[in-house]
């Protein structure tokens, strides 16, 4: 997909709990309407059948989503107010 070309994982992290698991991942990306941060990222917790039970990410193909939010176990999915100037770092 556009703003994909060129990622580069700098975490990749899977935690299994039996029943449940998490797992996190984050790529440097070239800045682009997709990914204007440069960082293309999903935060997930499931459960052992690979079902949903919450996911953040910025996956930029939900029409009515912004482009941080979340999922929910039901199948919807909500804004995220995410604002990399307040966090004291920056990720480049």
């Amino acid at each position: 997909m556009p703003g994909d070309d060129g990622a580069q994982r700098v975490l990749e992290v899977t935690k299994d709990f039996g029943d449940r698991y998490a797992e996190i991942s984050a790529y440097r990306v070239p800045e682009s309407d997709r990914y204007p941060e440069g960082i293309k990222y999903s935060m997930q917790y499931g459960n052992a059948a690979g079902e949903t039970i919450v996911r953040y990410d910025n996956f930029p193909d939900h029409p009515d989503a912004a482009h941080h939010h979340k999922h929910h176990a039901d199948g919807t999915v909500t804004d995220v107010d995410f604002d990399l100037s307040s966090s004291g770092s920056n990720p480049r």
